[in-house]
């Protein structure tokens, strides 16, 4: 991604609520919930056609089954465990969509829009170490943000996805329009099954080289990179439109959020991430 995976939609806004919001909202439940129980009455059996108020009764209950699932979901299962992300930029295709109909920036057309929505798995990095090949969401440092740079606005930290391509002790190389790992060139482009468990969109534009800052033997950074205990090289695998550690360097590991695992939306894309 080279902007942060969200949308104006109703969905994206729920997975992004702070933890403040959340538990304004559910302040706010509770006491419309004992509202409810006020006017209820005391709980005495009855029939349901006699009984003035278990209109009310029940309705308590549905918010408190509500309160439940809100901040079970928002507070437990969304910060620790699982968290829905939007698509929005073509930097990963064609392994995750994020195109519109028309590009304004290249004039392309496309014969739809599609923008996957994806589950992050943020629970298993706590047991495990991220492996080469995982595509990884994680918050970008502030000169990752080259848009806000270019607009004479101040740089953020936005929330990115890319592959993983080099971890700690790894030596990292790009010439050629090819990528070297170890001194090893990484067939990425016509990938022999079972050799790499991805093959990017297309070979990597020679035009795009001289204006690496890293990891290619430029007088900024001559170049190769020697991977940092901490340090992790991620790539877009639309290596023509990415935005990643060949601008920006290395990212530490602390940055992380999670592994991206299922694309789960829309439901012709259903699939289980490599």
């Amino acid at each position: 991604m080279s902007t942060a995976p969200t949308d104006t939609g109703a969905t994206e806004f729920l997975a992004n609520l702070s933890v403040g919001t959340v538990v304004m909202v559910a302040l706010v439940l509770t006491m419309l919930r004992l509202i409810l129980l006020q006017l209820s009455g005391p709980a005495r059996p009855q029939r349901p056609d006699q009984s003035a108020g278990s209109w009310a009764r029940g309705l308590a209950e549905i918010f408190e089954s509500f309160i439940i699932a809100f901040v079970l979901v928002f507070l437990i299962i969304r910060p620790f465990i699982v968290q829905a992300f939007f698509i929005p930029s073509e930097s990963m295709e064609n392994t995750l969509l994020g195109h519109d109909e028309f590009n304004p920036k290249t004039g392309t057309h496309r014969e739809d829009t599609v923008h996957d929505h994806i589950f992050v798995n943020k629970f298993i990095y706590r047991f495990t170490e991220p492996h080469r090949g995982d595509i990884i969401v994680f918050k970008a440092p502030k000169e990752a943000d080259g848009e806000d740079k270019m607009n004479g606005l101040p740089q953020v930290e936005n929330v990115l996805i890319k592959r993983l391509i080099g971890i700690p002790g790894d030596k990292i190389e790009v010439k050629d329009g090819h990528v070297y790992r170890n001194d090893q060139r990484l067939e990425e482009y016509h990938t022999p099954i079972g050799a790499y468990p991805y093959s990017i969109k297309e070979p990597m534009s020679e035009v795009l080289e001289p204006q690496f800052h890293w990891a290619t033997g430029t007088a900024e950074h001559p170049g190769p990179v020697h991977l940092g205990p901490h340090d992790l090289w991620v790539m877009g695998d639309n290596r023509n439109d990415s935005n990643d550690s060949r601008y920006w360097g290395p990212l530490d590991r602390s940055r992380v959020i999670g592994k991206a695992s299922i694309i789960f939306w829309p439901p012709s894309r259903l699939r289980v991430l490599h």
